[in-house]
């Protein structure tokens, strides 16, 4: 078991066609993760749903995360909480469906570093759940890490939703 201290959250993605529990369960003999959309509305596209995994800053799949990010292999972000692997799920699949656009719905892909970016991350005082986001980020050749404490990606209140600024920021994405 991983100390609160020492875990660290990676919500990933693979941009290559070997999978990433393939590659994952190479380098690990078991490692800790969960399906992002599992136990969520999005539960029937868990064929394409990023893995959120438990790790340690010191582990081989640490390392081998931040190079895939480095390299592009892979895409997402490095979460840091004290509240365990449940919780930090359950921020995420909070945050999974917003309403934009008055009464429509859709998938937030904020576990995406472009879109994360986009979203004009907001930092509370305070953090409940997630005490801090990395992510790699930046045109080629001048990538870097980027780093939000205390972060809340979107208004939650009465449900998820993202402002004006956040809706035309995505919609002039090219990710």
């Amino acid at each position: 078991m991983i100390s609160s201290t020492d875990a660290r959250y990676l919500v990933l993605e693979s941009r290559q066609k070997k999978t990433l529990l393939q590659a994952l369960y190479n380098i690990s003999d078991n490692p800790r993760w969960v399906y992002l959309f599992a136990d969520s509305e999005w539960q029937t596209y868990l064929d394409e749903s990023p893995v959120l995994l438990e790790t340690a800053q010191n582990s081989e799949e640490y390392r081998w995360a931040l190079m895939g990010l480095e390299e592009e292999r892979l895409s997402g972000l490095f979460l840091e909480s004290t509240q365990g692997l449940d919780a930090v799920a359950s921020w995420l699949r909070a945050r999974l469906t917003v309403c934009f656009d008055g009464n429509r719905k859709g998938l937030l892909r904020l576990y995406d570093p472009k879109i994360w970016h986009r979203l004009a991350v907001k930092s509370k005082p305070k953090a409940n759940i997630i005490e801090r986001a990395l992510y790699w980020h930046g045109k080629p050749g001048q990538q870097r890490w980027v780093i939000d404490e205390n972060p809340e990606p979107i208004a939650m209140s009465p449900m998820p939703t993202l402002n004006e600024q956040q809706w035309l920021a995505l919609n002039d994405a090219s990710a």
